[in-house]
C-alpha cells in the first residue's frame, strides 16, 4: 500500500467514525519526557542559585558559542 492510498484510507476511516480509529497509549516514552522535565526544572534551579536565570536571548547564545569554540580547541 503506498503512502497515498494509506493516509486516504485513514482519512476516510476518520470521517466514518468521527475519531482517530485506534487506540493511543502512553508508553515509556512518557517517563523519559517527564525525567527531561525534572532535569529542566533542576538546572533552572541552579542557574537560578548562580545569578544566570536572567539571562537575555542573545547571553545565552553568546555561553553556547563560547563553550562551541573551547569545544573545537
Amino acid at each position: 500500500m503506498s503512502a497515498n492510498t494509506a493516509m486516504n484510507v485513514f482519512a476516510k476511516a476518520v470521517v466514518q467514525c468521527c475519531c482517530i480509529p485506534f487506540e493511543i497509549k502512553a508508553n515509556d516514552e512518557v517517563k523519559a519526557s517527564e525525567d527531561g522535565l525534572e532535569a529542566f526544572y533542576r538546572l533552572r534551579e541552579i542557574a537560578q542559585s548562580n545569578g544566570m536565570a536572567d539571562m537575555s536571548l542573545e547571553e545565552i547564545n553568546e555561553e553556547i558559542r563560547l563553550a562551541r569554540t573551547k569545544r573545537k580547541r
